[in-house]
């Protein structure tokens, strides 16, 4: 793949999680940091620019000093909503990135090679995905900036609303990420994974 020139990293973290009683994922707090505070760290040697993309509150997140956009109404509802809304924000960049890169803001230990791997999985295709100890994590990707049109098409035309679906549909190469002595990319989604994440940030001072 050519140099990706102005790779724009956005870190996807939607609404409020009905599993954590309403709060917001990216806010909890996971060895002192909060989670979006630990992607934005991680993430920041490795794409230009992070932006992120929530429908709650701009203030929430004024402390972190980052772009924040909301769902776009057309993208309908799910994680291919957020996806369509950051590729429309790509495309309106002047210049538009070559690629952008998305995160799930529930990851409190992204891998500092993400960027790195992905691209060379992607090589000269639409899209790359990272997988670990036997699953996908289709959010967690890099996709084409000109993708645009196809997500547009697939989520109201066809009514696509997995992310699984659409990684699977344009052909997106899977990067098996190793997970020990910890999966790198651990989500929270309940509760009891809050409790782990804690417990893998001491065991490993994360």
């Amino acid at each position: 793949m050519t140099h990706t020139h102005h790779l724009i990293g956005y870190i996807i973290a939607g609404g409020a999680a009905r599993r954590m009683d309403g709060r917001a994922k990216v806010l909890l707090e996971v060895g002192g940091a909060t989670v979006l505070a630990r992607a934005i760290d991680r993430l920041r040697p490795q794409v230009d620019r992070i932006v992120l993309n929530t429908n709650l509150p701009a203030s929430d997140f004024s402390a972190h000093g980052i772009e924040i956009i909301a769902d776009r109404p057309e993208g309908g509802e799910g994680p291919l909503a957020g996806l369509l809304t950051c590729l429309a924000h790509a495309a309106a960049q002047s210049p538009a990135p070559d690629a952008i890169l998305t995160v799930p803001g529930d990851c409190p230990f992204l891998p500092d090679d993400l960027v790195a791997r992905l691209l060379e999985g992607m090589g000269d295709g639409d899209a790359a995905i990272a997988a670990s100890t036997g699953q996908i994590h289709p959010l967690t990707g890099l996709w084409r900036a000109g993708l645009l049109p196809r997500l547009q098409q697939a989520t109201q035309v066809e009514g696509l609303r997995a992310a699984r679906h659409w990684a699977a549909a344009i052909g997106a190469a899977e990067v098996e990420f190793p997970g020990e002595p910890f999966d790198p990319l651990f989500n929270i989604n309940t509760p009891e994974d809050l409790v782990r994440a804690q417990a893998l940030a001491e065991r490993f001072k994360l």
